[in-house]
């Protein structure tokens, strides 16, 4: 009897010790051609996973920055320059208005809009892209303002591959 007792005390040990050793998570899929399934006002609210190269980067608004994808200043609207750290409601509707002005032909353009000094411009470089032929100024329908004519353009650059 004691042989049992002690057996199975030494199977519940084992068994708690076992439970309490980690166990690898399984690899997380990873989305590498994310691209929008549902939009709502011209920003994207879903996604699902593309297999095919040609089709990455077709979200628009501020869930390109969930996926690492670039904010055309020549396309974003005020909802979307909001996401944007340092930038409030106040100075994404500048930013709005001087494109309406100009167009931006390379990030360092947003030099000209009120607030936005070189130290915030080298902040918010690596989110923001520049596309000259985005269409007419401030119109984030135009064709060119589709994600594949921004994701030829390298993040920050100034605009120009």
């Amino acid at each position: 009897m004691e042989q049992r007792q002690a057996l199975a005390g030494f199977t519940l040990s084992a068994a708690l010790f076992a439970l309490s050793l980690p166990v690898p998570a399984p690899e997380p899929e990873v989305c590498l051609n994310p691209i929008e399934s549902v939009a709502i006002a011209q920003h994207t609210t879903a996604v699902r996973c593309e297999t095919t190269q040609t089709r990455a980067g077709e979200i628009r608004g501020p869930a390109r920055r969930l996926f690492g994808l670039p904010i055309e200043l020549n396309c974003a609207d005020v909802r979307t320059f909001e996401s944007l750290d340092r930038i409030g409601s106040v100075r994404a509707r500048q930013i709005v208005e001087e494109r309406a002005r100009a167009p931006f032909e390379r990030v360092d353009d947003l030099l000209r809009v009120h607030g936005i000094g070189p130290k915030t411009l080298e902040e918010l470089r690596p989110a923001l892209a520049a596309n000259p032929r985005a269409g007419k100024p401030g119109s984030v329908n135009s064709l060119q303002c589709r994600a594949e004519a921004v994701r030829s353009f390298r993040v920050g650059a100034g605009g120009r591959t």
